[in-house]
Order: C-alpha cells, then structure tokens, then sequence
C-alpha cells in the first residue's frame, strides 16, 4: 500500500506543478525575511493561486441543488442499483465532509458549487453503468471526492481514512492513481478555463450526461 500511496502523492504533486507553472508570484511575494520563522510544512495550507472552480461565482446554482443533481445523474447512470435515491450520494458525501471538520482536517467545508461541479466531471468519466451494488458506487464516489479534494481543497493534504470503504485499502489507491493519471489533462482544464467550467455545469444541470 505504501508504493501506491507514494505514486499517488507524486501524481498529486505533479498535478500541482502543471497548475502553478507559467504563473509569476506578486512582487510582495518575491521578497523574503530570512529573519522570519519558516511555518512548519505539515501545517502549511495551499497559498498558490485558489483554484479557478473554488473562485468562481456561479449564478442561480446553489451548492445543495448541484449536489442532488449529483446524486440523481449517479441513479441515472447506475440502474442495475434497485431503489437508490438521488438523497442518498449526498448524503455520503456530507458525512465525509463533517467527519473532516471533526477531526480538524479542514478548517472549513470543501463542499460548494465549484467542488460540486469538479466531482461530477470526475464521477461521470469514472462511474461505470456496470456498477450494481451500493457499496461498490460508495466506494468509487468517494475516491472521486478523495482526488476532488486533493486537487483544488484548500488543505496541503487529506487523511484517506475517511474516504476509504473497502478492507482493501489497495483496491483505494489503486482507483485514485487510475482517475488521476486518466483525468489529468480535464482536471487541468476546468481548473484554468471558465468555459470548460461552464460547460460542466451546463452538462450537470441540463442532464447531459456524455
């Protein structure tokens, strides 16, 4: 497990580079006080520029109404699934959310519309029709919401505890190494360009699931 934890963070790492380069720092920023008392590395939040799906303002989508739409595009894909309600995806992903709170893992919720958003793109390139149990679409969803917040989070990092349902805790690292390698050039895109990022919504909230 450690191997793949360790390739999944050089990914992540990876990602962050491509986000950041090309992209000068403020003059305020070039200067530094060799005086000053280095933050330690552990405690350090993303200070690079936020992410353009966390900055933007969204007209007429609220965070609750996008997060249903969510959860009835996961009933739509994943009818071999009897009786799932679109109420129940969200739900999942609250509970992760609080449960991050709690722990003091977040300062503040990663839930909003530009999260929301980025989570649909990544479920609907990862969420298999083929999918016919709970907790098999549990489990992939919130690997999708582990790289979700690993991607644009506010937060240097996640515990994975919270987002891993299966024993097998491989089966895990092995999904978010797989949706990171293979959504790498999309998570880039909706992260600079304001039109792929409407277009998504556009997707979410007209139910073009494509």
């Amino acid at each position: 497990m450690a191997t793949s934890l360790e390739h999944v963070q050089h990914v992540f790492r990876g990602e962050e580079e491509k986000k950041t380069q090309g992209k000068k720092r403020p003059r305020s920023q070039q200067t530094h006080d060799p005086a000053a008392p280095e933050e330690p590395a552990a405690k350090r939040r993303k200070i690079f520029t936020v992410a353009l799906t966390h900055r933007m303002s969204i007209r007429n989508a609220f965070c609750p109404r996008l997060l249903c739409l969510v959860g009835e595009f996961l009933c739509r894909r994943c009818r071999l699934i009897k009786g799932l309600s679109p109420n129940v995806p969200p739900l999942w992903v609250h509970k992760v959310d609080m449960a991050l709170t709690v722990a003091r893992a977040q300062q503040e919720s990663f839930i909003c519309s530009g999260a929301v958003v980025f989570l649909y793109m990544l479920c609907r390139d990862t969420v298999s029709a083929e999918v016919a149990s709970v907790e098999e679409l549990r489990a992939v969803l919130l690997t999708c919401l582990y790289v979700s917040c690993s991607y644009i989070g506010p937060e240097v990092g996640y515990p994975a505890r919270h987002f891993i349902r299966e024993v097998n805790r491989q089966a895990f690292w092995k999904r978010t190494l797989n949706i990171t390698t293979r959504m790498s050039q999309k998570m880039l895109q909706i992260n600079i360009s304001p039109s792929v990022f409407s277009q998504v919504i556009s997707d979410l909230k007209n139910r073009t699931d494509h």
